[in-house]
C-alpha cells in the first residue's frame, strides 16, 4: 500500500466497521434506549414485609394504573395484633435513605386490622419509573414516618 493513500484506506475501514457496530447497536436497541427500555420494562414492582419484633408481614405489589402514568400498589398485611391502625407510604430510594414519598400522604389510607388480623389496602399513585428504586414503610400513624424507627422498612424489586 501507498503511503500517501494510507488516511483514505484506513477511513473506509473505519467506516466499514462504525457501520457494522451501529447496526449491532440498533439490533440490540442500544440506538433507541427508550425503545429498549419500553420493551424490558414491566413496571411491575414487589416486596415482601417481615415485621421487626412481632410475627406480622404482609406483601406489596405495584402494577400499572388504569390510567397512563399511574401506578397502583396493593399493600396487604396478615397475623398482625388485631384492631392496631397503622398508616404507609411508597417512598423513592431505599429503606435508611430517609427518601421522599411517591405520592402525596392522602394518596395512602391508613389501615385498620380486622378481628383475623389481617387488612388489604390500595392507592393510585404517580406512576413509578422504571430502572429507579422504591420502598414501602408501614408505621404508626400518630408518629412521623422516620426509617429507622418504623415497623417495617422494604425494598421493592423491579420485575423484568
Amino acid at each position: 500500500m501507498e503511503v500517501d493513500r494510507f488516511p483514505e484506506v484506513c477511513a473506509m475501514a473505519c467506516s466499514v466497521w462504525l457501520a457494522k457496530v451501529s447496526v449491532v447497536a440498533i439490533v440490540c436497541g442500544v440506538a433507541h434506549p427508550a425503545a429498549a427500555q419500553s420493551v424490558s420494562a414491566s413496571n411491575k414492582w414487589s416486596a415482601t414485609l417481615l415485621f421487626r419484633g412481632s410475627r406480622g408481614g404482609g406483601d406489596v405489589r405495584v402494577e400499572p394504573g388504569k390510567k397512563d402514568g399511574e401506578s397502583r400498589v396493593r399493600l396487604s398485611l396478615r397475623t398482625m395484633p388485631i384492631n392496631t391502625q397503622v398508616a404507609w407510604d411508597v417512598v423513592a430510594g431505599s429503606c435508611g435513605d430517609e427518601g421522599r414519598p411517591a405520592a402525596a400522604a392522602a394518596a395512602f389510607r391508613q389501615v385498620l386490622i380486622g378481628n383475623d388480623g389481617a387488612a388489604m389496602v390500595s392507592a393510585t399513585i404517580p406512576r413509578l419509573t422504571p430502572g429507579q428504586r422504591y420502598y414501602v414503610r408501614v408505621f404508626d400513624p400518630s408518629t412521623p414516618p422516620i426509617d429507622a424507627q418504623v415497623f417495617v422498612c422494604a425494598n421493592l424489586s423491579e420485575e423484568q
